[in-house]
């Protein structure tokens, strides 16, 4: 095995132990009294949640259902764990219905924090500048965004 191989496998090995571990510590969710419990004692995160042995449509909604092992897990990304390093939650958002969930989701979230709505807008446009500097620039701006 040339030297090139095993620092490859090393690697993956490091990339998977590494990903296992984010996962673990900020994806897995327990339940806790005071935090997500609702007065019926159920979790108002809607957790446990249904497992997938695989990816599959919904013959009878519809639904895309992804592949999934962990009833206390959200559906995750093992590459955008690695990248974010922080807990998040992948979801196919085919309809409109869904976007427009998602869209209050997030507006409900980022509004009840304590920051000035003029720096959110600030961050998400930033993403979406170094994002699209990544997707359609030159080599050049492209190392710049990063």
């Amino acid at each position: 095995e040339c030297v090139t191989c095993r620092e490859r496998d090393d690697w993956w090995r490091q990339y998977e132990s590494t990903v296992d571990e984010i996962l673990l510590k900020s994806n897995m969710h327990v339940c806790q009294r005071g935090r997500c419990f609702s007065g019926d004692g159920s979790c108002k995160a809607r957790f446990p949640r249904d497992v997938y042995s695989s990816t599959m449509l919904d013959p009878e909604t519809g639904a895309l259902n992804m592949k999934k092992g962990e009833s206390n897990m959200n559906t995750f990304s093992y590459i955008m764990s690695f990248l974010l390093r922080c807990n998040h939650n992948v979801t196919s958002l085919l309809s409109g219905t869904a976007l427009k969930a998602v869209v209050a989701y997030v507006t409900e979230y980022v509004t009840k924090t304590g920051l000035k709505t003029y720096q959110i807008f600030d961050v998400i446009k930033s993403v979406f500048d170094r994002n699209d500097a990544m997707h359609g620039g030159t080599f050049d701006r492209q190392e710049n965004a990063r």
